[in-house]
């Protein structure tokens, strides 16, 4: 092993989030950034000789020299790369959407078990303080609808994932912690409007306790937008995601109120809540149960969209 304090942490992939990843792990108190791989070399290397860290073409000359993964990479390579990591006994931060696939999610997750190290999915918006805030705000409160549009440009650099498992995945999980309770009807239709693979899709999802949720996500937007927004019985609330602010109306008012939140580096606490369930042995911000129920979800949204 290099030698140096901190958890030895590595990045598999050098594309733009991976260069996220490794900038921020290596200003991050208690670990040492060991290495970055990508088959590209150069781009593993550009990013290594900013960070004074060593780039790698394999993956597997960078396994031995560490104690957990970041793994951002395309969806596609996701199953087998995880799998080499685990097999090493590296704790994993597997981006979403973890394998994009229900059956390898699960065999990802049982080889963990059996290694006994952490597994957790890289969800960003968990950390976004605007959700955070909602979910306070809605605390005891009877959610009776739902609607949450994410839309944005199209993304010249996704070539192999659809919008619902790029974009709408990270809202699939949210509502799921938003609004816990069974979804009982799935109903979505969806558009390939730039790529081969699905735009634009729009999900209706009707809960056990009758409450409504539609969730919007197009990548062919002239704009980005991240918003939700919760009726319940007393208040209408809106978490801009992208702005950080909290638009609350009250029923019994007429005058509405916007709350400003403190904005915070999301993909930094992500990687902080990891590193501490690895060091702390405490439950990932993301459970494999959670991750397993946003992929069924994800898979269910699609075949509706068929």
């Amino acid at each position: 092993m290099i030698r140096g304090k901190g958890l030895k942490l590595g990045v598999i992939g050098a594309g733009s989030m991976g260069k996220n990843h490794a900038r921020i792990a290596a200003a991050l108190p208690g670990v040492n950034l060991v290495g970055i791989a990508d088959v590209d070399l150069s781009a593993a290397g550009s990013v290594a000789s900013a960070l004074g860290i060593k780039a790698f073409a394999d993956h597997k000359e960078l396994l031995p020299l560490v104690e957990a993964v970041c793994l951002v990479t395309p969806t596609q390579t996701h199953f087998q790369l995880a799998a080499d990591c685990l097999q090493a006994g590296k704790h994993l931060l597997l981006e979403k959407p973890f394998t994009g696939a229900a059956p390898t999610a699960r065999a990802l997750i049982d080889l963990a078990k059996e290694k006994g190290v952490v597994i957790t999915a890289g969800l960003i918006e968990r950390f976004n303080p605007a959700f955070l805030r909602l979910l306070k705000e809605l605390k005891g409160e009877k959610i009776i609808g739902v609607d949450i549009k994410r839309l944005s440009p199209f993304p010249e650099r996704i070539a192999d994932t659809d919008v619902i498992f790029d974009m709408m995945f990270h809202d699939l999980d949210l509502l799921q912690v938003l609004v816990p309770d069974e979804i009982v009807e799935v109903q979505a239709k969806g558009e390939s409007l730039r790529s081969q693979l699905l735009d634009r899709a729009v999900a209706s999802l009707t809960h056990k306790t009758g409450a409504i949720s539609r969730i919007e996500a197009s990548r062919v937007f002239g704009s980005i937008s991240r918003k939700i927004s919760v009726t319940t019985e007393k208040y209408l609330i809106e978490a801009d995601l992208l702005n950080k602010s909290i638009y609350l109306r009250d029923f019994s008012s007429p005058t509405p109120s916007t709350l400003p939140i403190k904005p915070v580096d999301q993909l930094t606490e992500e990687l902080k809540a990891f590193i501490l369930s690895i060091k702390q042995e405490r439950a990932t911000a993301v459970s494999p149960a959670e991750i397993i129920r946003t992929l069924d979800l994800a898979e269910e949204v699609k075949k509706a969209c068929s």
